[in-house]
């Protein structure tokens, strides 16, 4: 259901959505996701500000305001988006892309900051007593903003895959933790009403203990990404098969990848026979770096190392050189 609700989304939003690897149609991913989560996060905000205050549940005040946060982060997003689609420039040869990292951490520093107001505020509540007014209205209406949210992560999710956006899947772990954050607040609510007044507060330690860790997670994440960890598994194993089906490449090894969000600066070895010429040789090696760059948004550099194996002279491999 979620795959058809984004597909029906890209489709009615972004044209041309199927080029993914254009970075302005992966810039109207991101924008399209956060403003989602901007106008959908204003108006669940506002109701749980409402209710909660005339619950007087801290709770629920905590998941406001973890639901206002995620308005801004995805403010972030927009703004990470709106820099990483500049094209390269001459301080900048690989791009932009890697400001949605560092917009990734801003998301998590914001979150952790608002995990730690409202820990304090619980913790006050539950040492000095807390007077929260329990009704099965409460209860109901957090539940269903719990499925919104959860709905709003599962489809920033699913953008984030497909543009491959670490930014987006931040903005989804912020929904995802607000969406289990909403269903302690209904519990909370649901115990005050048979007077268990404390479990507010002792649930609004849980929430707040959620955003802390949701935060480090991101944080983390964003952070290995910017200091540079190995790429994915699947992505070399892609690079290595376009590379093998050169005719006149005999091995591949030492791919290695740089990732700038849309554009990755890759480099690898092929190894051809030693008998060729200097000239063929860098042929195949220019057909390697073409045929990369056509199937990756990518800049490649191949090195060509040469074999001790000649080739078959009746193959047609000889053929194309």
């Amino acid at each position: 259901m979620v795959i058809k609700l984004t597909d029906w989304l890209l489709a009615v939003f972004i044209r041309g959505h199927e080029k993914v690897e254009d970075p302005q149609v992966r810039a109207r991913y991101g924008f399209l996701a956060a403003w989602i989560s901007i106008i959908g996060n204003i108006i669940l905000s506002a109701l749980k500000v409402i209710i909660g205050l005339a619950l007087n549940s801290v709770s629920l005040l905590a998941d406001a305001a973890h639901t206002f946060s995620d308005v801004i982060t995805s403010a972030v997003v927009l703004v990470g988006f709106h820099v990483s689609r500049r094209r390269p420039d001459r301080e900048h040869p690989f791009g932009h892309g890697r400001i949605e990292q560092i917009a990734t951490l801003i998301i998590s520093l914001l979150l952790a900051l608002v995990g730690i107001k409202f820990g304090q505020t619980a913790l006050v509540r539950l040492l000095d007593g807390n007077e929260v007014r329990g009704t099965m209205f409460g209860a109901v209406f957090m539940l269903v903003s719990g499925l919104i949210k959860e709905l709003m992560a599962a489809v920033a999710f699913d953008i984030g895959d497909r543009i491959n956006s670490t930014a987006l899947r931040a903005d989804a772990w912020h929904h995802r933790s607000d969406a289990m954050a909403s269903a302690l607040v209904a519990v909370a609510i649901v115990a005050a009403r048979y007077g268990y007044q404390a479990v507010d507060a002792i649930l609004g330690l849980a929430v707040s203990g959620l955003i802390i860790y949701t935060a480090l997670r991101l944080g983390h994440a964003a952070g290995s990404s910017l200091i540079g960890e190995a790429p994915d598994c699947a992505l070399l194993a892609e690079i290595a098969a376009i590379a093998h089906n050169i005719p006149g490449v005999m091995d591949v090894h030492d791919v290695v990848v740089h990732d700038y969000g849309a554009l990755k600066a890759i480099s690898l070895h092929i190894v051809v026979s030693r008998d060729i010429s200097f000239v063929s040789a860098h042929k195949i090696a220019s057909r390697v770096e073409n045929a990369i760059e056509n199937c990756i948004s990518s800049i490649v550099v191949v090195h060509v190392d040469p074999s001790e194996k000649k080739l078959n002279p009746t193959s047609a491999h000889r053929d194309l050189l």
